[in-house]
């Protein structure tokens, strides 16, 4: 069962799979998924609104589920998931509609170096994805059903790596790195 806290004590919002559900939750929606032995769902709840719009039709990996974040950016979300499969890991990029429609994904192999290479150090903002790689910052977004890099910046390299932290502030995208914070403008 999920809750959340009302005015007057826990609420109860809909049923889920107690210890096998994953959730992430965004200004206005969350997204949740369970997946326990062949038994696999994923839906949507609203932050303001009781009930799950459950039954959401992913493209779900067919391997062991090892790591999975998710990036809100008004009424899209960008899941991310890693698995094991064939004794290699795999990540996949999955954008969701308001409506939990699959607008577009991508899939990579786990350290190719690729912007889909780790799971963090994403941001969405404005329609698209900011990923932080080795190779500087990398923009995604949604071309024919695909999640695509359309730009790079090399020119953020030394401020930014694959293990880097993205968060969108007033003053510009924030790199959360292991020893400091760093903002960075475009011009």
């Amino acid at each position: 069962m999920y809750k959340r806290q009302g005015t007057y004590g826990p609420e109860r919002w809909g049923d889920v799979l107690q210890g096998q559900t994953r959730l992430f939750v965004g200004p206005r929606f969350g997204l949740g998924f369970h997946r326990a032995a062949g038994l696999r769902g994923a839906f949507l709840f609203s932050v303001e609104r009781k009930g799950l719009r459950d039954g959401l039709a992913l493209p779900w990996p067919s391997g062991q589920l090892l790591d999975a974040e998710a990036v809100f950016d008004g009424d899209t979300v960008w899941l991310l998931l890693a698995e094991e499969a064939g004794g290699r890991t795999v990540h996949h990029a999955v954008l969701l509609g308001p409506d939990g429609a699959v607008r577009a994904s991508a899939r990579a192999d786990a350290g190719d170096g690729s912007w889909l290479g780790t799971l963090r150090g994403k941001c969405a903002v404005g329609g698209a994805l900011f990923c932080a790689t080795d190779a500087g910052l990398t923009r995604v977004e949604q071309r024919q059903g695909r999640l695509e890099a359309v730009r790079e910046f090399p020119d953020a390299e030394p401020f930014v790596d694959a293990g880097c932290e993205l968060l969108l502030s007033r003053e510009g995208l924030t790199v959360v790195g292991a020893q400091d914070l760093t903002v960075l403008r475009m011009n």
